[in-house]
């Protein structure tokens, strides 16, 4: 059964001059209405920056989005309205994690949601 007022997120990839770096993070959903919590896992080879959209499906409209916890080993910073971008240090590799976070309303009322990204840099 679907639930009412879903949003999807919609995480780009984004490549840099070098054909093998590239970030790649795996998509999710999520509702926004239901105060959700969400982690997702991704990988950045070469150092590459990961740029994250949000759009909206069905009957959710986002009305705010902020940077929860910024990483610890890079930048994360808003590009356009609900599009993020991640950049690892120079010469970091590891774990790094970030969150975002998105609040909207819907038919079913409204909240904010956490999204928690945890980006292997290789």
């Amino acid at each position: 059964m679907m639930k009412m007022g879903f949003a999807t997120l919609i995480a780009l990839t984004s490549m840099t001059a070098a054909a093998t770096a590239e970030c790649r993070t795996i998509g999710f959903r999520f509702y926004v209405t239901q105060n959700d919590s969400v982690s997702t896992t991704g990988v950045s080879t070469g150092g590459s920056a990961c740029t994250m959209y949000f759009r909206s499906l069905n009957t959710v409209r986002y009305t705010s989005r902020a940077i929860a916890s910024p990483p610890a080993h890079g930048s994360l910073s808003e590009v356009g309205a609900f599009r993020f971008r991640y950049r690892p240090s120079a010469g970091f590799k590891g774990v790094d994690r970030y969150a975002i976070r998105i609040c909207g309303s819907g038919l079913s009322g409204s909240g904010c949601s956490t999204l928690t990204y945890n980006i292997t840099v290789q």
